[in-house]
């Protein structure tokens, strides 16, 4: 056994695409540079946690994904109250909380 619990990585993977590609449409649509920095940083960050969480080193990847979680829920759920816009934001800080549960408990895990 090496450590590794199957299928833990995927979420961080999922969500890292997601937010990845939202931050291009954004910066498409929009022209937000914002969004294409802070969706490829994210992006980034949930991509290389899974990478950790698949490499075996979960408890570091969880806590990884965990904060790129918290700041993708802050983020996103300021711009949903202030504009109670279900898409993008509402969207965004939702996988931003729901990304935080799983990993956070994760994380608590290992």
């Amino acid at each position: 056994v090496d450590g590794r619990m199957p299928g833990e990585a995927h979420p961080a993977f999922t969500v890292g695409g997601l937010v990845a590609a939202g931050g291009l449409v954004g910066f498409l649509q929009k022209g937000s540079r914002g969004s294409l920095i802070g969706g490829t940083a994210l992006g980034a960050g949930f991509i290389g946690a899974g990478l950790l969480i698949q490499k075996g080193e979960g408890f570091y990847g969880h806590s990884l994904a965990s904060g790129c979680a918290l700041s993708l829920a802050g983020m996103f759920g300021s711009k949903f109250l202030k504009t109670r816009a279900l898409f993008p934001a509402g969207l965004f800080a939702f996988m931003g909380l729901a990304s935080l549960a799983f990993h956070g408990k994760k994380a608590v895990e290992w």
